[in-house]
This record gives C-alpha cells, structure tokens and sequence, in this order.
C-alpha cells in the first residue's frame, strides 16, 4: 500500500519553467516508487510563464490549491478586470521595482500564501494520512508552511533547495531586521528536518559551511535532469541553411546576453561573422531584455519566439546545430541551470557563458559538451562562436560531442528513485 507524501511547492503547474519542473517530476515517478503525492499549492497566480501540458502528465494526482494575499495572487485577480488585449502589469514592472516588492515582505514576498496555505494543510491532514512532508525552496515561504505543518502533526519533513536561502547568490534584505529574522527562520527549520536535499554539489559545500551546526549527514543532493518522455523517440533533424544557436529560457539579474550580443557586433563589425548564423531566443522575455537583443548589428540573426511547451522546447534544442548557456559571473559557482541536463541529453555542443571554475562548468568539461567562457568575455565569446561555426562548416560537430555519453544518471526516474529512498528512510520504512 502506497504511503501519503505532502508535496508544499507554491511554483507549481500550469506554471511553467524549470524551476516547476522539478516538483512535476517528483511528482510524476513518485507512484512507482511506493508513495502517493498530495500538492499542496496556491491558486492561479500571475506569472512569466504557463505550461498547460505539465498537468496532463500528472492529471489523476490530487491537487489543493488555496488563496493567497501575495502580490501575484493579487496581480493575476487584478488582470481579470483589464482588457485582454493590454499588455500585462507583470511584464511592465522593472526588475528594480520586482526586487523592492520581493524584499520588503519578512522571509518573502509569497507570505501572504502562509495562513491559507496553513488552514488549507490542516484540512489536507484531517482527511488523510500523511507520512510526510516534502517542501521545495523557494519561495522560502513552502519551507516555513512544511516547517509548521511538520511540527504540529509530528511528520518527517524533508527540504529541497532548488535555490539556497542564505547564501544565494543574489539575495537581498529590506533591512537588517529581515535579514536576521530569516536567518534565524531558516537555521530552525534545517535543525528541525529530517533530511535537506540540495541539486548540487557545491550549494552542500556551501550550506553546510554557512550551518555548521547542522550534522552534515542530513544533507544529499539530487541534481535536476531530464525526462526520457519529453525526447520523441524518432526525431529527424529537419534541413536547415542556417546554423542555429539556440536558448531557451529567461533571464535575471546579472545573467544577461548583453557581453553576447557585443562579441556578435564586434563579429559583424570585423566582416568575421557567418552570414548563415541564427540566435533565438526562447521564452517571455520582459522589455529590457528585448531591448538587449534587438541591439544586434544585423537585426534578422536575432529570432526572439515565445514560450513554448516544455517538449515543444526539446524539440527546438534538437532542431538546433549548438545551444547557449548564460549564468552570472558574480558568486554562482553553485549555480546549474536545469537546461544543463536537457541540453546534454540533446547532444547538441554548448555555447556556455559561464563561472569557469562553477560546477556547470565542470560537469560540461567532464563530458565533453561545449566551450565555455566567461560571461561577460567578450573576446573568448567571439572565439568559441567561430570556433563552432568552422566545425558546422566542416561537418565536424557531431565528432566535438562524445554522442556516446551515458547520462542516465541525470533521468528524471532515475532521480525521484533517490527521492523515494529519502522518503522511505525518514519514514522509517528502511
């Protein structure tokens, strides 16, 4: 008989993106592995992106959403009474402005979620048996519904860090006070869990240095990865003049493509430059951004296409010649975009923008996936753009790619197994 798991995630499907994902996943396997998930999750929020497609592959698991006073619950309940047709309040606020509301809140700006999530969590337990509780982070706000819900119905709980709380890279506090307040929040809950689980190996080496308190055997990681039934079974690469590169997802902070589309000028101003190269962009991208990309020198080699289904994105990473990769310069050694593993499993060589001593970089080093460079390394960007352009020309990308790399390791399944084992130990079950 299946045991009951209380899955808290606030980022949840129709949402899309990888940072839903990850949970869906979770959520997908689960049952083969022994336990029945149960969402616990917010109501329609506005956002940056939808993915319908997500809820079809989990479509008999039971899902609980509550209302919420936080500003995306609110936003979207505010869209229902403007024009269809106006461009969205979301997508016209500035990242500054984001970042104000996002800190002005105590933990984060998805508190407003806490008291109904917490009312709706004690009916989910009145009515069912629940073995425990899985929480992902962020927002901050699951891991403190977890926290209490653990505590007062006296369940295992275990924390998943998609993104670390203290120590991420680009946190910040409205004052000194917010920060103490969350920091003291969080080391609670780590000393309360029954196991953490981090998606990399150097955000452990990091958590575990920030909390030393916390016994370092509570701590796993469980990398993000790719779902083999995403990647049609038969795909043929249709014909293309072009050599496309190409990325999928958004941007952030100090992960731009700005340093990208000043090594693609610098090219076009030397006469270096492929007359055949392509760059799209996949993905709701706000105005500042667009505005980068639109700065090109040449215009139609910038191709910019909304977001897309999640399997109808692998089916562009496979439709492409190389794929690209960004991640800020600044303390994000830790940091490894979900795409890595997608973009590894399509075989397709990597243009990575990257910290070159991160540990992206070195899983794409390690299997040989593409050339990496700096951020903002505009001369190095320009060399690895004519250096994968001449391999295209010379038939020679497919030999760049060791296509023979097993990346097993890194399936969805395969993954959630781990989970499942977590799940089973705290449980008592092993």
């Amino acid at each position: 008989m299946k045991k009951n798991v209380l899955v808290i995630s606030y980022f949840f499907p129709p949402l899309g993106g990888p940072g839903v994902q990850r949970v869906q996943k979770f959520v997908k396997y689960l049952p083969e592995f022994g336990w029945n998930p149960l969402i616990l999750t917010v109501k329609n929020v506005e956002y940056i992106a939808y993915d319908e497609s997500l809820l079809k592959e989990i479509e008999n698991t039971e899902i609980f959403r509550s209302e919420s006073l936080d500003p995306m619950r609110i936003l979207y309940l505010l869209e229902s009474f403007r024009p269809k047709k106006t461009q969205r309040i979301y997508h016209k606020i500035a990242e500054n402005k984001k970042r104000f509301w996002r800190d002005i809140f105590p933990v984060d700006s998805k508190i407003g979620w806490l008291p109904f999530a917490l009312g709706k969590g004690k009916h989910i337990f009145r009515t069912y048996k629940i073995d425990a509780i899985y929480t992902t982070v962020g927002p901050y706000s699951d891991a403190v519904l977890g926290y209490l819900l653990a505590k007062k119905f006296g369940v295992p709980l275990v924390v998943d860090y998609r993104d670390l709380w203290k120590g991420k890279p680009d946190i910040s506090y409205f004052s000194r006070l917010h920060k103490k307040f969350s920091e003291n929040l969080e080391k609670k809950i780590l000393q309360f869990a029954a196991k953490i689980v981090m998606n990399t190996q150097f955000s452990r080496q990091k958590i575990t240095k920030l909390f030393p308190q916390i016994k370092k055997g509570k701590f796993t990681v469980i990398y993000n990865g790719w779902d083999k039934d995403d990647f049609p079974a038969n795909f043929r690469k249709k014909k293309n003049k072009n050599i496309i590169f190409t990325y999928t997802g958004g941007f952030y902070g100090e992960r731009t493509p700005k340093f990208l589309v000043q090594a693609i000028n610098e090219l076009i101003s030397e006469n270096k430059l492929s007359p055949n190269l392509e760059f799209r962009f996949i993905g709701n991208y706000f105005a500042e951004i667009k505005d980068i990309l639109q700065k090109v020198r040449k215009p139609e080699i910038i191709k910019i296409l909304p977001q897309v289904s999640h399997r109808e994105s692998i089916e562009k990473l496979l439709e492409s010649d190389f794929l690209l990769l960004f991640i800020a310069k600044k303390n994000s050694e830790i940091v490894i975009p979900a795409k890595v593993f997608e973009y590894l499993e399509a075989r397709r060589p990597i243009l990575a923008m990257i910290p070159s001593c991160g540990e992206a970089a070195k899983i794409i080093s390690e299997n040989n996936a593409g050339l990496i460079s700096e951020i903002d390394d505009i001369h190095a960007i320009k060399k690895n753009i004519l250096k994968l352009s001449e391999f295209k020309k010379s038939e020679e990308a497919d030999l760049y790619h060791l296509t023979t790399n097993d990346y097993e390791k890194y399936e969805r399944k395969f993954l959630t197994g781990k989970l499942a084992e977590i799940l089973d130990k705290v449980n008592g079950k092993n």
